[in-house]
């Protein structure tokens, strides 16, 4: 018998599907789960979403702690709304360069403002001639793929690029899946982007990259789609320019902060090790994500949370989190 393949992410059936054995269950945890038929690969990829969708905190080994759906529900429903008014202004926009950028041999004054890209070097060379023009801001998301995790793991620098002399005011903003946390070194290359000056955040999916530039320019990226880049396209058309910098500010504007590790005084009695695993857990992060980025073990990680919980005087992780923020560590 063949082992199947692991999923990488959920989909909304499956998400769905765990939601509601948890709301049924008076003391939901992974091993019911696990009883009522799902496999730990489902179990893990449809508590990631749903952590990240603040419906779950699923962050210990076994016991799960759902939040009243009447709290949770309309509040994930008002951001899917948000979501889906930003991506609903760029439709027009997709439609256009869609249809241009197959009218003909090339010749309008449309065709010419969208190309097609047919390579992943044709992506990283149009990344480049439009990120080297930008004036006042570039926001970036980042869609997981294979390729990508090595470009954040390996050449961070290049996520976003760095302000000229002509444009030292440059705002730099970067929307990367949450999932990016379980990639080794993950943590620590998105700290360092954030500490280059650009401000970094999370969301639990993206359909696709894109980097806009000033309303000027932009990149689409489906290499997660189509690994050689096929598909991709460069826009210097300004109407859908400017559209899709909506749609990415509209994103950017509902993904998470990337927590920061706290240090110096405001660890209290914490150490920096400690402030490392506040972050990560404020990011939703679950101990094995956390011991994969800390380089430490599990049993470690699980005595490091026990120890922030009782310097913090919470029951539970959700709510070492909210005591962390309010008190001013993250």
């Amino acid at each position: 018998m063949t082992e199947q393949p692991e999923p990488r992410a959920p989909g909304d059936q499956l998400s769905t599907r765990v939601y509601m054995h948890l709301l049924r269950d008076p003391s939901p945890r992974r091993s019911h789960l696990a009883k009522e038929g799902f496999s730990e690969p489902e179990i893990v990829a449809a508590l990631t979403t749903l952590q990240a969708r603040g419906l779950v905190d699923a962050s210990r080994r076994d016991a799960i702690d759902v939040a009243p759906p009447e709290t949770t529900l309309p509040a994930y429903a008002a951001d899917l709304e948000r979501q889906a008014r930003a991506t609903r202004s760029a439709i027009e926009g997709l439609a256009h360069m869609y249809s241009a950028a197959r009218a003909g041999d090339g010749s309008t004054d449309a065709s010419r403002e969208i190309r097609l890209l047919d390579t992943v070097d044709d992506i990283e060379n149009a990344f480049f001639r439009a990120a080297r023009g930008a004036e006042s801001r570039i926001v970036r998301l980042v869609a997981r793929s294979e390729r990508m995790d090595q470009v954040v793991i390996r050449h961070a620098e290049s996520i976003v690029a760095k302000p000229t002399a002509r444009a030292g005011g440059l705002e730099r903003m970067a929307v990367f899946e949450q999932s990016i946390l379980e990639v080794e070194g993950a943590f620590a290359a998105l700290e360092a982007i954030r500490a280059d000056g650009v401000d970094v955040r999370l969301t639990p999916h993206l359909a696709f990259s894109v980097l806009a530039v000033d309303r000027a320019s932009a990149v689409i990226d489906i290499s997660h789609l189509e690994p050689q880049g096929g598909g991709s396209l460069f826009v210097r058309q300004r109407q859908l320019a400017s559209a899709l910098m909506d749609m990415c500010i509209g994103l950017f504007s509902l993904a998470t902060p990337l927590p920061r590790s706290p240090q110096g005084a405001a660890l209290g009695r914490l150490s920096e090790r400690d402030g490392q695993v506040l972050a990560l857990l404020a990011a939703g992060a679950s101990d094995q994500t956390i011991a994969r980025q800390l380089s430490i073990s599990q049993r470690t990680v699980e005595r490091r949370v026990r120890a922030i919980m009782e310097e913090l005087g919470a029951t539970t992780r959700f709510q070492a989190g909210t005591t962390a923020v309010r008190r001013g560590y993250l």
